[in-house]
């Protein structure tokens, strides 16, 4: 009976052979992509006249919402920091949903706020509206107070229901933005305003940055390896993969923690959808369907390599674990959702680049990493494959990871001066080890997302976290 487990060990190793192969070629075309892209992104900031685009008359309108649910460790920062903007023509509505702690007291203190007594049109699926406040401070602010319910959907669809201006930025309220985060993307909209109708930009950690009263003074990056591996991946995903598929317009995601679209493509979609765990990565799907039904009229969904702002991440992992379950059972949904695209040649790249990848990896690829280690594990232990086998089948898994993480920093570095020497010398270290342990953290959370979508669990469950210390 030996020959024959032999030769299923055998033939395991050579499919998850070939599994990680593709993956790994697919990486790092799309991390090639991603260089190409972010290049060119970056001559053009560089070509682009910032001052006069800030002087412009003509300047597009953009309305940024702001949902919050138990934010009075961020809000203060949050919104000091839209407040603090570069940028001639906004609008903030802020959305209290629900929070049971100081939240709205805090934005009260900042803003000076009173109730009006406004009609408003609902267009959206927002829940219960209890109080309309405008600001005495800033009259470009107004805050609505609203009942917990419809997850952050419903928040952000509030708050679309007051947005007056073409372009509507969702913005979480943990994130500090840069102070020239609007005008670098709306400078980059400017150029093709009738074509553009989502955009996304890069963001990272915030954790250990020295930030006051909304502006970052000093740039201290954590280096507790959890927040260090987040950024890694923040890294890898928008620069080595969102941009280079929005090359071709698959762009999977324009992520919720910053989030620009055209308000009159959120009015045709229907806004935000609470039948989902999350908003973000579902109504980028919709959209993209709404590309293929208006096909004539060459929309784009486009990623941006620019730093727009600063968010906090999980800094434990059971936080982490709790983050990414939710983010993997809304990417189980989607794409359950939305497989009539997959190979579908009206929907172009997204059918045959963006939906594939996220099949193969994003939903099952959890299972194909721990059975396959699983296997060649136990083809060691009961001697059907020898410990040298074993051990290059690690360092396979690990060297393909780490080059297409180092290749994304490579292309990252290029566009922006963030990081610090010793901080990129740091990430590509963590590159190297990544899959020896924090690799197994995701790939829990991500069978625990997956478990809770089979169960039927559309929760939009917020991790707990650490006391902010100022």
């Amino acid at each position: 009976m030996a020959i024959p487990i032999a030769k299923l060990i055998y033939f395991i190793f050579i499919f998850f052979f070939g599994y990680f192969l593709f993956l790994s070629v697919f990486y790092l075309f799309l991390a090639f992509l991603g260089f190409i892209e972010g290049r060119k992104r970056s001559w053009e900031s560089q070509t682009e006249d910032y001052p006069l685009a800030y002087l412009a008359s003509n300047a597009i309108s953009v309305s940024i919402i702001m949902p919050a649910r138990n934010e009075e460790g961020w809000i203060a920062d949050a919104l000091l920091s839209i407040l603090n903007l570069n940028y001639p023509k906004f609008e903030v509505i802020i959305v209290d949903d629900g929070s049971q702690d100081q939240t709205l007291e805090i934005a009260n203190k900042i803003l000076e706020l009173k109730p009006l007594d406004m009609p408003y049109v609902k267009h959206y699926k927002d829940g219960i509206i209890q109080t309309i406040f405008k600001s005495a401070r800033y009259p470009n602010v107004t805050v609505i107070s609203k009942d917990k319910g419809l997850k952050k959907a419903g928040a952000v669809n509030a708050g679309l229901n007051f947005a007056r201006n073409e372009y509507v930025c969702v913005v979480d309220a943990d994130t500090v933005l840069e102070q020239n985060a609007l005008l670098k993307v709306m400078a980059h909209v400017g150029r093709n305003p009738d074509k553009i109708i989502g955009i996304g930009s890069y963001f990272g950690l915030s954790n250990d940055l020295k930030i006051k009263e909304g502006r970052i003074l000093e740039r201290h990056f954590s280096l507790n390896p959890l927040i260090a591996y987040q950024n890694l991946e923040y890294i890898r995903s928008f620069i080595g993969n969102r941009i280079g598929l929005s090359r071709y317009n698959a762009m999977p995601v324009v992520a919720g923690g910053f989030s620009m679209w055209r308000r009159d493509v959120l009015y045709e979609l229907g806004g935000f959808s609470a039948d989902f765990t999350c908003e973000d990565i579902e109504f980028t799907f919709r959209a993209h369907d709404y590309l293929v039904r208006n096909k004539d009229k060459d929309y784009r969904i486009v990623m941006l390599p620019y730093s727009v702002g600063w968010t906090e991440g999980p800094a434990n992992v059971v936080s982490i674990i709790s983050q990414r379950s939710r983010w993997q059972r809304v990417t189980n949904e989607t794409v359950a959702r939305y497989k009539y695209m997959m190979f579908n040649p009206r929907f172009g790249a997204f059918a045959f680049l963006t939906l594939p990848y996220f099949l193969l990896y994003e939903v099952f690829g959890v299972f194909f990493e721990i059975f396959g280690i699983l296997c060649i594990g136990l083809g060691w232990v009961f001697g059907l494959l020898n410990l040298k086998i074993f051990l290059l089948f690690v360092l396979l898994m690990s060297l393909t990871q780490a080059i297409t993480s180092i290749f994304s920093i490579f292309s990252f570095v290029r566009v922006q001066r963030l990081f610090p020497l010793y901080y990129i010398v740091y990430l590509m270290f963590l590159s190297l080890t990544e899959y020896l342990w924090y690799r197994w953290v995701i790939s829990a959370a991500k069978l625990l997302g997956t478990y809770t979508f089979l169960r039927g669990v559309r929760e939009h469950n917020q991790y707990k976290r650490a006391k902010r210390v100022k």
